[in-house]
């Protein structure tokens, strides 16, 4: 999506302050054709953007249809709200909306999503209103492991702590930060989408330790990485914005 991990205590409250940066589609067969044929929550891949100038600011990314649903993350402009979602090939929207750098629980999310025209995603029950998004990446390119490699660095809590990672060819991740807390895990390429599997575990020097789940991606210019992602029990949400 536009854009930039921590413990909930830590991070959540850290990245709140962050402006998003670079948060940073299929066919069917016949009869006698063992392919499968996409359903209808295919069309929420992509990285979608609402307006230019346009209030709330979201960008969404959602990756290939599995199964007749679709993972698809949300994340509003400023970094004040991350939603994790699940779209059903029925319409229908299930998932939990993060209050990034507030200690309050996730809300659960039921709504519904719909393609009013061409390149368009228009998300009900996720904000107030029905939030309207164009499409501005297919995101249907393999990503590349070796464009993630490489040394990333974010700053966060008004430049109050560094985060730095190393991602090695392989795509393992460590690093550490400036508070005392290190960073191990992956971020693996997909093959049918321009996105990054992230697994990473954050421990700390108060003995707290805590697995973040989601995704990332990279800008253009693959110099800024964005993660988005949920601890294991999905109590709290994350965005970090790392740049080279």
């Amino acid at each position: 999506m536009p854009g930039d991990i921590q413990v909930q205590k830590n991070l959540s409250f850290a990245l709140s302050a962050l402006v998003v940066a670079t948060l940073t589609a299929c066919g069917g067969g016949g009869g006698g054709d063992d392919s499968a044929v996409p359903g209808p929550s295919s069309q929420v891949q992509g990285r979608f953007t609402t307006a230019a100038g346009g209030t709330p600011a979201y960008t969404a990314v959602g990756l290939p249809s599995s199964g007749g649903s679709a993972a698809l993350w949300v994340l509003a402009n400023d970094a004040s709200r991350l939603v994790k979602l699940t779209a059903q090939d029925s319409g229908a929207l299930t998932g939990k909306s993060f209050a990034l750098g507030q200690r309050t629980a996730a809300t659960p999310i039921n709504g519904q999503w719909s393609t009013p025209a061409t390149r368009s995603l228009a998300l009900a029950g996720v904000v107030n209103g029905t939030l309207s998004l164009a499409q501005a990446d297919a995101l249907t390119a393999p990503a590349v492991q070796a464009d993630a490699a490489g040394t990333w660095k974010a700053t966060t809590g008004g430049n109050a702590q560094t985060v730095t990672w190393t991602v090695a060819a392989s795509g393992a991740v460590s690093g550490s930060s400036t508070t005392g807390c290190t960073y191990a895990g992956t971020l693996a390429a997909q093959s049918n989408a321009s996105v990054y599997t992230a697994a990473v575990r954050e421990a700390c020097s108060d003995g707290v330790s805590t697995q973040y789940n989601g995704v990332a991606t990279l800008n253009p210019a693959k110099n800024s990485l964005t993660m988005v992602a949920t601890s294991a029990d999905e109590s709290a949400g994350v965005a970090l914005f790392l740049s080279k």
